[in-house]
């Protein structure tokens, strides 16, 4: 059975209020783990300019994925690709910049209009193509799923 078409507030933010708190949750874990990651040396940056890292992308695409393949909200789908980005910024401001910057500049870095802007428009891209693939595949396992009354 194919499920209904979502309302618009449904579509954007999720089905409950419940589970939007849950996305908000992975949102924050998601940032603080990819931020952990970069900095044990999990995840690494290519060389040259980076302006889309790719494991940041890569934990953003499989995570907005998932909130499409749940039926979540687009809102939670793009925060899901955010945070892995600010958590790059975050490792990046604390840990790689020069030693001895004062606090403000570490915290200006992190919330410098252009680089969250970066991160916001690759966000959305990332969260589209996430969220797509992942409402697609969830359409699918819908329809190929047997009926409960025997029908295929």
């Amino acid at each position: 059975m194919v499920p209904p078409r979502p309302s618009a507030r449904t579509l954007l933010l999720g089905p409950d209020r419940f589970q939007r708190r849950l996305d908000v949750l992975l949102a924050v874990t998601l940032g603080v783990l990819t931020a952990v990651a970069y900095a044990v040396g999990v995840f690494e940056l290519g060389g040259g300019v980076v302006l889309v890292p790719f494991h940041a992308a890569l934990v953003g695409l499989v995570a907005a994925a998932g909130v499409g393949y749940r039926r979540g909200g687009l809102v939670p789908a793009w925060l899901v690709a955010f945070t892995p980005h600010v958590g790059l910024s975050v490792t990046w401001a604390f840990l790689w910049l020069s030693t001895g910057r004062p606090l403000g500049d570490r915290l200006a870095f992190v919330f410098d209009p252009a680089g969250l802007t970066v991160a916001a428009v690759t966000a959305a891209v990332v969260a589209g193509f996430g969220y797509a693939w992942g409402r697609l595949f969830a359409l699918a396992a819908a329809r190929l799923r047997p009926e409960p009354n025997g029908n295929a």
